[in-house]
This record gives C-alpha cells, structure tokens and sequence, in this order.
C-alpha cells in the first residue's frame, strides 16, 4: 500500500492581526514559520482575508482578459534589458506554454494604473475595474507578507532590523497563465529553481500545477486553495540568515485542457544583500560573500549561471 501522501507545514493566520503584531496568537503563528522555513523553506498559510470572491475577481475578471491581449499589447511590460524580471515573460526557450506580466509596486494605486494603461491604452475609466481587483489583491497578498517578514527578524532575534530592511525593499506583483498541454501526462511549463527574491507568496487558482521540493528530495503536490497561500524563502533571505533558512526548489507542472493561473508577490531587496553580522559565529562562519541582488538575478539568466544548479553559491559563496 501506498504511504500518506505528503503535504506543505499549514499554518493558520486566521487569528492574526498583519497590522498588530504582538500577543500568544502571533507568538504561536511565529513559531510555526520559523520551523517552517527553517526545515521546508515553505508553507502554506489558511488567509480567509483574501477572499474567495476578490480571488474569482482578481482571476476571473482582471488575469484572464490580460492574457487574452494581443502579444504586440503584453510586450509593453517592459523596464529594459538590466531588469530581466520584472516585465512580460514569454516565448522562453526551454519555457513552453508559460506567459507572465508583472507590476512594479503593486500595492500603489499609481502603479496598477500605469501598467493597466499600458495594456489598454484607450480604455480610460473602464480601467476601473482592473485597477481595483489588482491592487485590492496585491494588497491583501503584501499585508500578510510583511507581517511574516516580521515574524522571521523576531524569530531569528533580529527585530531590530525590520523597519530599516522594509522601507529598503520592494515588491513585484505577477500574473502568469501556464497554457494547457491538453493531454493526462504532466508536462513542465517553469522548470525547477529556486527564487532569487526575500521571501516569495504563491495564489493559486482552481488548477493545480505549484510542486515543492523536499529536502530529500521528493516532490510535494500543492492543490490549490481557496483560502491558501504558499510561502518560500528565496535566495535573498538565504544569503541574508547565512543559510539558516532553507530556499527550496519548486516547479510547475499541469495536465489536462484547462489552463493555469497563477498571482505571486516577490519582496526584493534594493540594498546589498550580506550575512548579518549577529548570525555569523564558530559554528556558522559566513557563507556567502555581500551582493547586489539584481547582479545576482542577472547572473542566473547568463549562460554561466545555467551551468550551476545553486546559483547562489555558484555566484557569491565563500
């Protein structure tokens, strides 16, 4: 007989307050992520505060009339050769069937604005509509994504550094269709990697396709969820804690005729990414040399950078 198959840590934030932190639910919660990423790298959180009805609308109504646009439309989601990730992703060698547009600060009202004039330029206020969805979505998504951010620095004992970290971080904000290969065998729309980001947070919709990686090497099946989201820790925040958090590898894959569609919120740092210097000691010498982290990003898309499954260390460990 088969054994039980295995899933994410679940972690409920239904009892957290993202904008009060402090208190025994937080302190419990806080727990759980700390063991969490320290072991997964992952984990998936139960918050109801995304509903399921600004969920159908942020996928129903605003991701998939965007990937409905003509390609010529979805190319103007551009910020320039130096910044490989954070505009229109398409048509990638060895990345058949995956499309993704991002928002540069999402969370601002400004932001959605600009890049849903971009995408229909005559529209004027029928953007309403989109730009509401999006930055309600993105909003709900980042508030609980800082308050782990947070989590992590108590937890590690480094609260101190939460604001100055914060104000010096941004977030990226993208939508991504995976286009159905219309057969029952699994094919691989975004091949395994880890995240170059802080920390990552994955919304789902309806069709399953997100696989985590174990540490000893398995691949976890993440369905989708209508009050889920799934957290990891991306390379960033590895270097940042001297590998005392894990980054996992994950992958996309789908079956069937419906496509997938996924929203992610990457926080990215914009300073020099080093080993804090109260995490380094006898037992944990420093493990990665300080970088910038777009350099970082760059180095992972050269062909240099695809020769090496940890990029990270490839790139800049001791």
């Amino acid at each position: 007989m088969g054994g039980k198959a295995k899933r994410l840590p679940q972690i409920d934030f239904s009892r957290v307050v993202p904008s009060a932190p402090g208190g025994k639910a937080w302190s419990d919660v806080r727990g759980e992520v700390m063991k969490a990423l320290s072991t997964f790298g992952c984990f998936e959180a139960q918050y109801p505060a995304l509903t399921p009805q600004l969920r159908a609308e942020l996928f129903d109504g605003a991701v998939r009339p965007l990937f409905a646009l003509p390609a010529d439309a979805k190319r103007r989601n551009y910020y320039g050769a130096d910044r490989p990730f954070h505009g229109y992703l398409g048509d990638i060698p060895g990345f058949p069937g995956y499309e993704s547009l991002a928002i540069v600060d999402a969370t601002k009202d400004d932001s959605v604005r600009d890049f849903a004039g971009l995408m229909w330029p005559d529209a004027g206020d029928n953007n309403d509509g989109f730009c509401g969805t999006v930055g309600e979505a993105a909003r709900r998504i980042f508030e609980v994504e800082e308050a782990v951010r947070r989590m992590v620095m108590e937890g590690l004992g480094m609260a101190k550094h939460h604001d100055a970290l914060s104000a010096s971080m941004w977030h990226l904000f993208r939508m991504a269709e995976y286009k159905a290969p219309n057969a029952a065998e699994k094919v691989v729309r975004y091949g395994a990697h880890q995240d170059t980001n802080w920390l990552s947070v994955v919304c789902q919709h309806e069709v399953a396709g997100l696989e985590m990686q174990s540490r000893d090497g398995d691949w976890i099946v993440v369905e989708p969820s209508p009050t889920s989201l799934v957290f990891m820790v991306g390379n960033a925040l590895r270097a940042w804690t001297n590998d005392r958090l894990y980054a996992p590898f994950h992958r996309i894959t789908v079956a069937g005729d419906v496509a997938r569609y996924s929203a992610m919120l990457f926080s990215v740092p914009s300073y020099k990414v080093q080993v804090a210097d109260e995490l380094v000691d006898d037992e944990h010498p420093p493990r990665f040399k300080p970088h910038d982290n777009n350099d970082f990003v760059c180095f992972c898309v050269s062909e240099e950078g695809a020769r090496h499954q940890d990029k990270l260390k490839a790139f800049c460990g001791v």
